[in-house]
């Protein structure tokens, strides 16, 4: 099994300069890389960066957290430049938000003995 196909895609919304826009937020196929032994899955996020672009794991799964990961810190740092991006509401950071994760509450779980 070299390649996992999927296609997930989402429209959300840019205000860059004041100027509202629509464009594709795309997560999907994720592909053994021989080269690097690894597994890449590919993304892309129009107007910031619109070419597919790959972030590697140890296996699929990993491949497509750290995508997830990195997407919602690519928003965040964008916002943080000055474009809003919205999915639903505005402020909803493309609906990329981890809230058990950014809060840490993993970290309350009281561990195994």
């Amino acid at each position: 099994m070299n390649t996992i196909e999927f296609r997930l895609e989402r429209e959300l919304h840019f205000r860059i300069d004041g100027e509202y826009s629509t464009g594709k937020l795309f997560v999907g196929d994720l592909t053994w890389q021989e080269d690097k032994r690894r597994w890449a899955c590919h993304w892309s996020l129009a107007h910031v960066h619109p070419e597919v672009g790959r972030i590697y794991g140890a296996d699929p799964l990993a491949a497509l957290t750290a995508t997830l990961d990195f997407l919602s810190g690519l928003i965040g740092g964008s916002e943080a430049d000055g474009l809003v991006v919205w999915w639903k509401i505005d402020g909803d950071h493309g609906g990329l938000v981890f809230p058990q994760c950014e809060g840490q509450s993993w970290k309350e779980i009281t561990p195994r003995k």
